[in-house]
């Protein structure tokens, strides 16, 4: 145990300088190469501690053993944004960079007893973009004609510690805290009211924020060859954000936001009749449109404040397979498909927020260099999407206009797993 002790505290230290990151909304779908090989799908299959822990924290029962998993996924997004208002009309591409979503998962089967213990810390959430102000698209014209440069970035972390008991040789429940704290940055910062010349302040949070929820979970052997399985996230509730701004006189502001993660509610069934095969299939329910920011309605103060994103709530499904080729070489493929929570009308609100996947095809692989020890790899597509809607400013729809989204990613991932 103390080699898995000391790698798990250097990689908490890790984990939490992790980026940002995009897939069901808001929501990463998938948290290291193999639970991303199967498409995110682990509500009832546990594959290894990550998917276990992620999704549904009494599958956690079904590793055998004690077992450590970290991962590390690497983002690279493509986002533009076209507008068009009266004679102007221009497309303009942000530069997000590319960056990593590290993530961290650790089992413990206590030995001669039906208790397991887990502990998950997984970046679960994020977004970022990066459009420079431009004089022909008019959407991203300098202020206060248009929003002038767009820049938005947050990531949301959480740390789950999780116990799961058998209560019967087929019946596994599990519960446990979840503690988030997150950093969010918006240029120009729309969720204040304008200044004094009808600009926009920038906000960056002065410091990370914390908050807190509840996951519970249910795990039952229907067979020898179906497995089912349930699981609920709470709302991760989040302190008020607080910001740092200037007013048009260069004077500092202070500006606040509330902004929650949404809750989830997950279902699941696992197949292992096939020799050498493990299929699975999720159907997930998130609730944005009673998350706190992201749920609020789309509509402007008379200050010029813009109340909320006037995200829906969503189903997602997510369906993975595995094959055993040998007793060593495993290869997985994962789809998934969410409704995407940004309609058209809201286009132009999302501009620093355009999460509008909802198409994500997976692949990967594993492979044993010994009885204790593996590593990973897996690939991920977010097929381009689109979103268009009217240019919305405070005074109101401009008729005519349009503002347009274009996104797509990919997802490289890798990983390794001990056992013990």
């Amino acid at each position: 145990m103390s080699k898995f002790g000391w790698a798990g505290m250097g990689l908490i230290l890790f984990a939490l300088m992790g980026e940002n990151a995009y897939s069901q909304g808001v929501i990463i779908s998938s948290a290291g190469p193999v639970h991303r090989g199967m498409g995110g799908a682990s509500t009832a299959a546990p594959v290894t501690a990550l998917g276990a822990l992620y999704w549904n924290p009494a599958t956690i029962s079904g590793i055998q053993g004690s077992e450590l998993e970290v991962g590390i996924d690497v983002l690279f997004t493509q986002h533009e944004v076209s507008s068009t208002v009266g004679p102007f009309s221009d497309t303009t591409e942000a530069d997000p960079g590319t960056f990593p979503v590290p993530n961290f998962g650790f089992v413990h089967r206590i030995e001669d007893s039906r208790w397991s213990l887990g502990l998950g810390v997984n970046s679960v959430g994020g977004f970022k973009t990066n459009l420079t102000s431009s004089s022909t698209n008019p959407v991203l014209m300098p202020q206060p004609n248009g929003l002038g440069q767009v820049s938005s970035e947050a990531s949301f972390l959480q740390i789950a510690p999780v116990a799961c008991f058998e209560a019967t040789e087929r019946l596994s429940i599990a519960a446990g805290p979840i503690i988030t704290t997150a950093q969010v940055g918006m240029q120009p910062f729309v969720f204040a009211s304008a200044n004094g010349d009808s600009t926009y302040s920038d906000g960056r949070a002065t410091r990370y924020h914390w908050g807190g929820g509840a996951q519970a979970g249910l795990f039952y052997l229907l067979s020898d060859n179906w497995n089912l399985g349930a699981s609920i996230k709470s709302t991760a509730w989040m302190e008020t954000f607080e910001f740092d701004g200037v007013d048009e006189n260069g004077l500092p502001r202070d500006l606040t936001a509330k902004i929650d993660l949404p809750m989830i509610v997950s279902m699941g069934a696992g197949y292992l009749g096939w020799e050498d095969w493990l299929l699975a299939a999720d159907l997930r329910f998130i609730d944005y449109s009673n998350a706190d920011g992201f749920g609020d309605r789309a509509t402007y103060d008379g200050t010029g404040k813009l109340n909320g994103l006037d995200w829906s709530s969503v189903f997602a499904f997510a369906f993975g397979a595995q094959k055993a080729v040998t007793d060593r070489a495993f290869v997985r493929v994962g789809y998934s498909y969410n409704q995407n929570p940004i309609r058209n009308s809201e286009s132009f609100y999302n501009v620093a927020t355009p999460l509008i996947y909802e198409h994500i095809l997976s692949c990967g692989g594993s492979f044993k260099l010994n009885e204790k020890l593996a590593i990973s790899a897996a690939y991920s597509h977010y097929f381009e999407n689109t979103r268009t809607g009217l240019v919305s400013p405070p005074t109101g729809a401009i008729v005519g206009s349009s503002v347009t989204n274009t996104v797509s990613a990919d997802f490289l991932s890798f990983g390794i797993v001990m056992q013990q």
